[in-house]
């Protein structure tokens, strides 16, 4: 039952991935919280729709290259599961003409069953290239999310095969008056490393029988 449990734990982290967390660090003493909402692609019937999974985020700017964040996983919650992501975000590159901001988001990912008790615990590291533009320095950004799997074995003690999950993203941030407000629109390819035929979800790609591809939009306001 607790390799059931730990493979169902691991379906729901898998098909739960938010989208990138402050790409873009936040000023000094800068706080923003948000939402966003979406989640990957898979087949309903006859048609195609993302999972409508949600959560919500908090940031700091610890300095002004240093943002720490977090998120709960309000869906996750609703189905019995306390789950949450927590980083930090350093720019270690700025932007020069066609040279790109360049930061990197060291942080983990965290899920526990309410009701078996079991848990996952995941190293991520994220790369992110973005340019801003325009008055109000919106940007456009894309990069690597990756998540690594620490267990020896998976359900039914099986060996573990997957120890890395590689998922490109690509997004736009597009911030509002006073740059008080962010909208936030992702696309990520989710798991790129790994054949989805053999799944029970029907998972939808554009790179056919590899990943799924999901789709994400969020809400910041920054104080």
């Amino acid at each position: 039952m607790k390799f059931l449990c730990l493979s169902i734990v691991s379906v729901v982290i898998l098909s739960s991935c938010a989208p990138g967390r402050f790409i873009e660090p936040l000023n000094k003493k800068q706080l923003a919280v948000g939402v966003d909402l979406g989640g990957p692609i898979i087949g309903f019937g006859d048609k195609s729709i993302p999972v409508p999974l949600s959560s919500v985020e908090v940031g700091y700017g610890l300095d002004t290259n240093l943002t720490i964040y977090g998120g709960i996983h309000t869906t996750a919650l609703m189905f019995g599961n306390f789950q949450i992501d927590m980083g930090v975000t350093y720019k270690v590159l700025s932007q020069n003409k066609f040279i790109p901001n360049v930061s990197i988001n060291p942080g983990f990912n965290y899920v526990q069953s309410f009701s078996e008790g079991v848990y996952k615990f995941w190293p991520t590291f994220d790369a992110n290239a973005y340019w801003n533009y325009g008055r109000k320095s919106s940007y456009v950004y894309f990069g690597l999310n990756n998540m690594f799997e620490l267990s020896k074995n998976m359900a039914l003690n099986q060996p573990q095969k997957q120890r890395w999950l590689l998922s490109p993203q690509v997004g736009h941030v597009l911030k509002g008056r006073n740059q008080q407000f962010q909208f936030i629109t992702e696309f990520k390819f989710i798991g790129l490393r790994q054949e989805n035929t053999y799944s029970f979800i029907p998972w939808k790609s554009v790179f056919g029988k590899y990943g799924a591809t999901g789709v994400y939009l969020g809400f910041r306001y920054l104080f």
